[in-house]
């Protein structure tokens, strides 16, 4: 193999892909990237087995070749290189890769490429679900933090994707919380359906995604995978297998009081009452108070949090509150999450009783609802 690409494609595409390396397997070539010269291009991949990533760098093709090479250091090493051309060579029968810039050289040593497992394709006669880049980003952001950690309870560790003709939605839930998004989409013959995709995969792709263009999302017939593919990149995962709840259940239909707040007051308040309340399970209490009749005192929403050790914390907010006053417990970590991925200037509190879930929606936004279990009953 005999190829010459810029440090700074090199280097991109490096990146990419080391978001698909196994950090911790019994098989060592999972930690390598698979190098290999693809028509004129450079063709990168990786795979925990769980994802895997391919990128396509520019690259001069002298020699055909592949190998797989350590990802952190060759990643590391291509990094630290000052911009320009680098030339990289495995000779004939060798396992050693030499990577040389202007000014510095390397031999790195790797393993052969008939080691690395092969990275399933979906390729499928139906067409694929195009999703705008940046929407597709921003989804994300706002539904897969909302997932499940913990493995015993694998359908919630997933995001539930509905595809309909003409609106794709994501959910996810931990039995705490719900985040609900969705954006309409272009008629094209899409096959439609529901998949469970892993919130990591998700996450994973959200980092990758470049801010524009467009993403095609493909299902494998067997509905087993699913891939992504944007320029130059793609990304492909396993599918959870099960049925996630009916979320539509639990989502309030009715709220007695609603309270719309400054978005960046809520999240900076909400902040500051968190500092006290790690000692306190995260407990906040939200006292929301209508305003006067006559307009002559504006609404409020009173955050409380107490740790014994530390001390307490109030922060009064100003809102515009419709219905009745109510006094209402929260784990903080639930808000100071959702109201980091909310980017309108106003939010709004919907609440029904201090039993019931509350939800939080972006004023002026139809499209995204997050529902949040309170702790418990305050009488």
């Amino acid at each position: 193999m005999k190829i010459t690409c810029k440090q700074s494609d090199m280097s991109r595409g490096l990146s990419v892909v080391s978001h698909a390396v196994a950090t911790r397997s019994t098989l060592p070539v999972l930690s390598n990237i698979l190098m290999a010269t693809d028509d004129n291009r450079l063709r990168l991949s990786a795979t925990n087995l769980e994802i895997g990533i391919t990128c396509w760098v520019p690259a001069q093709v002298a020699e055909e070749g592949s190998l797989t090479v350590p990802a952190r250091l060759l990643t590391e090493f291509v990094g630290g290189l000052p911009q320009g051309a680098i030339d990289m060579t495995l000779p004939s029968g060798s396992y050693t890769l030499s990577v040389k810039s202007n000014r510095s050289a390397a031999n790195i040593k790797g393993m052969d490429a008939g080691e690395f497992p092969t990275i399933p394709s979906a390729d499928s006669s139906e067409p694929p679900v195009l999703l705008d880049a940046a929407t597709l980003k921003e989804m994300i952001g706002q539904v897969a933090f909302a997932a499940a950690t913990d493995e015993t309870r694998p359908i919630f560790t997933g995001v539930f994707t509905q595809i309909a003709e003409d609106k794709v939605t994501l959910a996810a839930a931990d039995s705490y919380r719900l985040a609900v998004r969705s954006t309409s989409l272009a008629a094209n013959g899409h096959p439609t359906g529901d998949i469970l995709i892993p919130a990591r995969t998700l996450t994973e792709l959200a980092r990758i995604l470049p801010s524009e263009g467009t993403v095609q999302m493909v299902v494998t017939p067997n509905r087993s995978q699913v891939l992504f593919h944007s320029e130059g990149m793609d990304l492909i995962s396993r599918l959870i297998d099960g049925a996630f709840p009916a979320y539509q259940r639990i989502m309030p239909q009715s709220h007695e009081t609603r309270a719309v707040l400054d978005t960046a007051e809520f999240r900076a308040a909400a902040k500051s009452v968190a500092l006290f309340a790690k000692d306190s399970n995260n407990i906040v209490t939200l006292t929301i108070e209508p305003g006067k009749a006559d307009g002559a005192e504006p609404g409020t929403v009173m955050m409380q949090a107490t740790a014994e050790e530390l001390g307490d914390n109030t922060t009064v907010l100003n809102a515009a509150v419709d219905g009745k006053g109510l006094r209402i417990m929260f784990n903080v970590r639930y808000l100071t999450d959702v109201l980091a991925v909310i980017d309108t200037p106003e939010v709004a509190l919907e609440l029904e009783s201090p039993q019931k879930p509350g939800v939080v929606r972006p004023v002026g936004a139809t499209d995204y609802t997050y529902v949040i279990m309170p702790m418990h009953t305050i009488r």
